[in-house]
């Protein structure tokens, strides 16, 4: 039996808590001003097949709360309790937008099965590369963006990868500040991890996994009634970002928004193409929202 609507909400409710936890300990304990006062960073719970159930509500970039972390998931072969795994490889995955954005998820357990993830995200000041801060209009290699951390685990049952973590401090300008955006990142998830376990024991594993798949549904409803309300038909807009590059030129951006009863279509179709820069979407980016059904 599904969890009633009363008690979904105290759930979410809690779930929310959770968050919101995660998201003060990684803004107070982060070393770095992208993460500490410009809060260009993340925190999510997300479901086991990687779709967000709980973010912060006043902390943090909202919008990565969309980012669908399944595929980077899949990624890794096997989870133990005390896994944490790392990546910045923006084609790797499709959770990093760039390179300076590090990505972090650990799997919670409970009696032995996995049933959530902690997750986040915080920009670094700098991962290395041509120039200071990593990026730059000139670059038109993610090679010359710096060092790309492939999806694997930085923690292994609890222990750090010593090796890894050498890779990472040898590879950036200001290594110390990094560091202590990281570990920053990995309190996070820990505090996460505990609000979990809090979460079960009040709710239990069933109420907390039906909730999870309560919270996506109702989220889902209430996208569609927002999204009937808007008359059928086309509507197009089109916007410019930065010139690309040193001579370049404004890059155009255009969608057409086509709406039919409860469901939305966005067709780029009038964009610029491929740019020589970095402001294009990976190969693989996710550009269609995965319902629950």
């Amino acid at each position: 039996m599904a969890i009633d609507g009363r008690n979904l909400q105290i759930l979410a409710n809690y779930c929310a808590a959770a968050a919101d936890a995660m998201a003060f300990t990684l803004m107070r304990t982060a070393h770095s001003t992208f993460v500490k006062e410009t809060e260009d960073f993340s925190c999510q719970i997300v479901s086991r097949d990687g779709l967000a159930f709980a973010s912060p509500r006043s902390f943090g970039a909202p919008w990565y709360s969309g980012i669908d972390y399944a595929p980077v998931l899949a990624l890794i072969e096997d989870y133990a309790e005390g896994d944490i795994c790392i990546t910045n490889d923006s084609y790797a995955g499709n959770v990093a937008t760039h390179s300076p954005d590090i990505h972090i998820w650990k799997p919670v357990f409970h009696q032995g099965e996995i049933v959530c993830f902690v997750v986040g995200h915080i920009h670094n000041t700098d991962v290395g590369g041509a120039v200071p801060a990593s990026l730059s209009r000139s670059l038109t290699d993610i090679v010359q963006e710096g060092i790309r951390i492939p999806p694997l685990k930085i923690m292994r049952n609890g222990v750090l990868n010593e090796e890894v973590a050498s890779i990472m401090r040898l590879n950036v300008r200001v290594p110390d500040q990094n560091w202590g955006d990281f570990k920053a990142q990995i309190a996070s998830v820990n505090v996460g991890e505990r609000k979990i376990h809090d979460i079960i024991a009040r709710f239990g594993r069933d109420d907390f996994l039906q909730g999870i798949d309560g919270i996506l549904d109702y989220a889902e409803r209430q996208a569609r009634r927002i999204i009937a309300t808007i008359p059928d038909g086309e509507y197009f807009y089109a916007d410019y970002a930065d010139e690309d590059g040193e001579g370049g030129y404004p890059c155009r951006v255009a969608i057409t928004l086509r709406v039919q009863g409860d469901t939305l279509e966005l067709d780029y179709t009038g964009s610029d193409p491929q740019l020589a820069s970095s402001l294009n979407m990976p190969t693989g980016g996710v550009n269609v929202i995965r319902w629950r059904w």
